[in-house]
C-alpha cells in the first residue's frame, strides 16, 4: 500500500535531496571566493583566478539525480517489498559515497585551491537526513515483510 508510513519517510529523503539542488552547500573566502552549488561555482570576483573543468561537479549532481529519482521509484514499488528493500539499501550506499566524495574529496580540494576552511551551508547537512530518512523507510519495509510473513504463517 502506498499510504504506509515508508512512503512518507522516502518523501522526506527526496525532498531533503532535492533541497540540495536549491540551496548552496558551502562559502569559500580566501585567494578567490565563490559559493558552491550542486550544480555550479558561483564566484564573487568578477574575474575568478581559479578555474575549474566544467564537468567538474558532474559526479556530485550524478549523484544527487540518482537520489532524487530513486526514491520515487521506490515509492511506486510497494508491490513488491523486496524491491522496496533493495532500492532503499541501494539508495543508502549512494547517500553513504555522496557524503564521503562531498566531504573527502571536492570539499578538500575546495579547501586547498582557496587556502581557507569552508563556511558549510544549509544544504551540506542534507545528506546525513537523507540517509536517516532512509534508514526509516527501510526499518519500516522490514516490520511490514516480517507482518506478513507472520500473517503467512497464520494461515
Amino acid at each position: 500500500m502506498i499510504q504506509r508510513i515508508q512512503s512518507i519517510y522516502l518523501v522526506l529523503a527526496l525532498i531533503a535531496s532535492v533541497l540540495m539542488f536549491i540551496f548552496p552547500l558551502a562559502e569559500f573566502y580566501g585567494s578567490s571566493n565563490f559559493v558552491l552549488y550542486a550544480y555550479q561555482l558561483d564566484f564573487f570576483d568578477p574575474d575568478p583566478s581559479l578555474t575549474f573543468n566544467p564537468y567538474f561537479l558532474l559526479p556530485l549532481m550524478a549523484l544527487l539525480v540518482l537520489l532524487v529519482f530513486l526514491p520515487i521509484i521506490t515509492i511506486f514499488s510497494f508491490k513488491s517489498r523486496k524491491r522496496q528493500l533493495l532500492l532503499t539499501k541501494i539508495s543508502m550506499g549512494l547517500t553513504l559515497v555522496l557524503l564521503a566524495s562531498y566531504f573527502f574529496g571536492y570539499i578538500a580540494l575546495l579547501e586547498n585551491a582557496v587556502g581557507n576552511p569552508p563556511h558549510y551551508e544549509f544544504a551540506s547537512f542534507m545528506p546525513a537526513l537523507t540517509f536517516l530518512f532512509l534508514l526509516l523507510a527501510n526499518r519500516s519495509i522490514l516490520k511490514d515483510e516480517k507482518l506478513i510473513k507472520s500473517m503467512d504463517r497464520l494461515r
